[in-house]
This record gives structure tokens, C-alpha cells and sequence, in this order.
């Protein structure tokens, strides 16, 4: 079975945390036989978004084909966020974007200008943009929904897919947004049978939280969760990979880069 892990972390530190390097997340990726892992900054949350996108991008052309960064940047900046967005994303290494309101200390009706042209330009690139969710005060599931309401034609994912607190609303929400989707990660493992049964199988992802909520062992934890879950085989499949390979584009655009954008 083909797996693609949706949500993992990759960098340095976490404040004073070290944190696994990429060659770590692929030893962990291999010994669990996942495919690759979709990655993102933490320290990039707390400032120089450019500086810490680079870093990212070096971390995973240290192991190439395996790990595929998301850029992030600080929509508080307005348009010289907007700007950075489409640096990293003339390069083809990066193949969406992350965003994590409650470390980044915004709300997106706070920033809904930069928001919007933030989502128009990922929806341009054809890449999805996830976002934190599950927690207050900045990123509960209806406050990122209502995100992908504003611009339709932008692929927008809960990065928990509600979490512990909202997997019920969730379930509605990406039911009934047609540009919502849900990962599913760090959910509690009976919370997946019902986001795929409100929501459907079409619209949930697979995500671990590797290197901000654990080390090697969370993954194999967070398998199990999904394969244990009683899905039929098909929509197993769409959890661990299809819709993975879909929103990634993965199909058409392989996992093939050599450089990092100037």
C-alpha cells in the first residue's frame, strides 16, 4: 500500500527543541515504507519567512524525491507576502503552502485582502494551501472553512481536520464546500470512519505531525490509525495516497529538482 504523509515538519529547532534532520525523516519514512512527506517550517512561523523557506528547500534537496516543502509567509506583511509567495512558487520544488495562524498570531478576516491574493496566486500555481486548525483563538475549523469560501477555485485543507474538538463540524464543512478538504492528523483514530463517511473518501488526507508532534514512533502510531480504521480498500487508498497524489499533482509534475529558486 502506497503512503504519503500529508503533515510533517521539518527544520533546525523548535525554539530550543532540535528537531529530526531530513535524513532522519526519511530513515523514519522508509522504516514505516512511506512513499514521501509533504513538510513544512516551524521556525518559519515566528519571522524571516524567506530566510526559513530557503533553509527548507536545502533541507529537502538533501534527500531528493522524498520530501516536498510548503512555503509559508506572514500575511501580515500585505503585499511583500504576496511577493514571497511567488518567489517559491516559480520554483517547482515547492508544491504548496502552509500556514499556522496561531503561532503566526493573525486572523484571516484580519488580513482578508492578503488573504484572498494569497489564495489566488497558490490557486494559479495549482497548489493547495493548509492551514493549522482545531484551536482558538485564531484557528478554529470555521474560521479556516470560511477561508475557502472566499476564493472557490483555491484548494484549502484543514491541517487537522477539526482536531479533537471540532472533527464534527469539519466533517460538514468539507462536505459542503466543494474546495475543503481535511487532513487527517493528530485526529482521535475513531474520528476517521466519520469524516469519511460525512465527507467523503475523496476528501480526506493522511498526516503524521512528524517532528512537531513526536519522533519515528508517531508515524507508525499514526498509520495505524488510518489502517486499522475498518475502510474498504479503495477508500483506504484515497487516504494514504490518491488524494495526495491528486491535490500534489504528483502524476504530472514527479518528484524531480535540483536547485532552489533565486
Amino acid at each position: 500500500m502506497r503512503i504519503i504523509d500529508f503533515h510533517a515538519h521539518l527544520d533546525g529547532y523548535w525554539l530550543d527543541k532540535p528537531l529530526p534532520t531530513a535524513a532522519d525523516l526519511v530513515a523514519t519514512l522508509d522504516r514505516c515504507d512511506v512513499e514521501a512527506a509533504c513538510v513544512y517550517t516551524v521556525m518559519g512561523f515566528y519571522g524571516d519567512c524567506p530566510r526559513h523557506n530557503e533553509a527548507l528547500a536545502e533541507r529537502c534537496l538533501s534527500q531528493p524525491g522524498r520530501l516536498i516543502p510548503f512555503v509559508t509567509v506572514d500575511p501580515k506583511l500585505g503585499p511583500a507576502a504576496v511577493d514571497e509567495l511567488e518567489r517559491c512558487l516559480a520554483d517547482p520544488l515547492f508544491r504548496g503552502v502552509k500556514f499556522h495562524p496561531w503561532l503566526q498570531a493573525f486572523a484571516c478576516s484580519m488580513v482578508k485582502e492578503t488573504m484572498v491574493a494569497i489564495l489566488r496566486s497558490a490557486a494559479s500555481h495549482n497548489v493547495p494551501v493548509l492551514f493549522h486548525d482545531g484551536t482558538p483563538p485564531y484557528s478554529t475549523t470555521y474560521q479556516i472553512a470560511d477561508v475557502a469560501r472566499w476564493v472557490p477555485e483555491a484548494v484549502v485543507v484543514l491541517g487537522h481536520a477539526g482536531s479533537a474538538d471540532y472533527t464534527d463540524p469539519a466533517a460538514q464543512l468539507i462536505r459542503d464546500i466543494p474546495n475543503l478538504y481535511g487532513c487527517f492528523c493528530g485526529s482521535r483514530p475513531g474520528d476517521l470512519v466519520h469524516l469519511v463517511e460525512t465527507a467523503g473518501a475523496d476528501k480526506i488526507l493522511f498526516g503524521s505531525d512528524f517532528g512537531a508532534g513526536g519522533g519515528w514512533e508517531l508515524l507508525p502510531e499514526r498509520i495505524d490509525n488510518v489502517t486499522e480504521a475498518g475502510l474498504n480498500p479503495d477508500d483506504l487508498a484515497k487516504v494514504l495516497h490518491a488524494n495526495s497524489d491528486r491535490l500534489l499533482k504528483l502524476r504530472e509534475r514527479p518528484l524531480e529538482r535540483m536547485s532552489v529558486a533565486q
